[in-house]
């Protein structure tokens, strides 16, 4: 299990129905906690994505899990904290957001600041535009 702040995430290599009883068993043990804590669970955000090498694609249905009387959702795609993953970790989305949103505060930058000198541009690239296409780029970057 990973926490961040008030995200959980429960993961599990799954090879065999051993291991999806296990996952199972940890998300109960889970909904247990959080009874015994009396923290509220959000179930509709709860989610399930597979993340598989492409020639495993094609292996079947996921299993349906079920947390605090709810089947959780099969997704394709997950954004977590500011992160779009897709089961084959391509991040061509993430890529694309932050790209748009880049060009976006550039824009306002343009439209903003008609008459801008030098370094007031360059203070307001790094803070506004560079931020964003920076943001988690040591997940999606990778080297030839």
């Amino acid at each position: 299990m990973y926490l961040f702040a008030d995200d959980a995430k429960l993961y599990c290599h799954i090879k065999d129905d051993v291991d999806k009883v296990h996952l199972q068993k940890a998300t109960n043990s889970f909904v247990e906690w959080t009874d015994k804590w009396q923290m509220k669970l959000n179930t509709n955000k709860c989610k399930i994505i597979s993340i598989h090498h492409r020639r495993y694609s094609d292996k079947g249905v996921l299993p349906l899990y079920v947390m605090d009387n709810t089947t959780l959702e099969v997704v394709d795609e997950i954004k977590d904290l500011g992160v779009h993953y897709d089961s084959l970790l391509l991040f061509d989305k993430h890529i694309s957001d932050k790209v748009n949103k880049a060009y976006m505060m550039l824009c306002i930058i343009k439209r903003n600041f008609k008459y801008i000198s030098k370094n007031c541009f360059v203070m307001l690239y790094k803070s506004l535009v560079r931020s964003h296409l920076e943001y988690a780029n040591s997940i999606w970057y990778q080297k030839d």
